[in-house]
């Protein structure tokens, strides 16, 4: 069986049948950062020692609902994530960086335990 793709670059092959577009691109920036977020939210989950019960327990959730948004093949909402990091017992910091230099930065402190020297 010949195949036409052996030997051939997967990367251009892949440009070339992929529009170069704002919609796929932003596609991209959003598969990324949900992969890259849920992937923190596992090694959180991980370094606390917490099981996907525990942390259904600690908010009055299923365990379902635990694997559905740890699952980086489903969307995320903010509520997900801040319900998770409370669960967790977790603070988490969000900064936007502005093309003009200008930065906002979000302190989160779900639980009284943040160190303004840290």
């Amino acid at each position: 069986m010949d195949n036409p793709h052996i030997g051939t670059d997967v990367l251009k092959y892949l440009d070339s049948i992929i529009p170069d577009t704002t919609d796929v691109q932003l596609l991209g920036e959003q598969e990324l950062w949900r992969i890259q977020v849920t992937q923190v939210m596992r090694d959180a989950r991980q370094l606390s020692g917490m099981t996907h019960e525990g942390i259904a327990a600690a908010i009055g959730k299923d365990v379902e609902w635990v694997e559905r948004v740890s699952d980086c093949n489903r969307p995320l909402t903010m509520d997900d994530f801040v319900a998770y990091m409370y669960a967790l017992r977790a603070s988490f910091d969000l900064t936007v960086r502005l093309p003009n230099g200008e930065i906002i930065k979000l302190v989160n402190d779900l639980h009284g335990q943040h160190n303004p020297n840290s």
